[in-house]
């Protein structure tokens, strides 16, 4: 007589994958809310996007082809990646963001535009109840989805939505954490825990009973900064190099990595994301 394998619990799996990552990132004060309530991290991310991102915004919004008009929740919607055009082309935006240097930038973002207003719940998506978010023809989160608990989060999405739920994440670790897990071995003595994947979170969309489509984006792509000293000190605060043997083990790996571009120092890296969408 044969025995039936227990099926993998991916719920589990990613909130004990997630809540390894969240550990070793207090430990590096990286943690969700110190790190993006660093306005020199928002600045960063914001010349990113301006002047890397948006040929991958743009695919993001082809495929996804919201039309003009629709209400959509955008979770984690940092300085408005989406949030902003999307207000641009005539959709009703919310968005849920707990960082307030996210949302100025995002206000900025919009002035610039001239995008209408966006509805703003400044709370993470655990803490907003689904009185004050209301229901919504499409729910976004792009890149957003360092969350525990992901069998309510993503139920909560699915209720949130009348239409459809589009989500972005990585289906191979970012680039800054497999440069994490190459360094923080050698300057710690142990492994780098870093984020659960998208197979996975497909998977719990099935284990919920969700059965989502799913395509892949695949591009070479590279965190960009202005200078060699800029890197490096980023490096230094999110590895914890902190004496001077640590931070000659950093300099080491980037001197050896780091090229210079037209748009500043970059460590070249492939960027794989998965797009991943149910309709209702």
């Amino acid at each position: 007589m044969y025995m039936c394998a227990e099926k993998p619990d991916f719920i589990r799996m990613w909130d004990e994958q997630i809540a390894r990552a969240f550990e070793q990132k207090r430990k590096a004060g990286e943690d969700n809310g110190s790190f993006w309530d660093n306005p020199v991290n928002v600045e960063r991310y914001v010349r990113r996007l301006q002047n890397d991102d948006r040929g991958r915004v743009k695919k993001q919004l082809d495929s996804m082809n919201i039309l003009p008009g629709s209400s959509v929740l955008d979770v984690g919607a940092g300085p408005g990646t989406l949030s902003v055009p999307l207000a641009a082309s005539g959709c009703s935006v919310t968005v849920v963001e707990p960082s307030s240097p996210m949302i100025r930038g995002m206000e900025a973002y919009r002035s610039l535009t001239n995008a209408p207003p966006i509805r703003t719940i400044q709370k993470t998506w655990e803490e907003a109840s689904p009185d004050e978010i209301g229901k919504h023809d499409v729910v976004i989160a792009s890149l957003s989805l360092m969350m525990a608990d992901i069998g309510s989060c993503m139920k909560k999405m699915d209720d949130c939505a009348e239409s459809a739920v589009h989500l972005f994440w990585f289906l191979l670790p970012p680039s800054l954490s497999r440069g994490n897990s190459d360094l923080w071995p050698m300057l710690h003595g142990e492994p780098y825990n870093y984020e659960p994947t998208a197979d996975i979170l497909w998977n719990v969309l099935c284990q919920l009973g969700i059965y989502a489509n799913l395509t892949v984006e695949s591009r070479n792509t590279g965190q960009a900064y202005t200078s060699a000293a800029e890197m490096r000190q980023d490096y230094y605060t999110r590895l914890l190099a902190n004496t001077d043997d640590q931070k000659r083990i950093v300099d080491q790996y980037l001197d050896q990595r780091l090229l210079k571009t037209d748009k500043g120092y970059i460590l070249p890296g492939t960027s794989k994301t998965a797009h991943i969408w149910w309709e209702k």
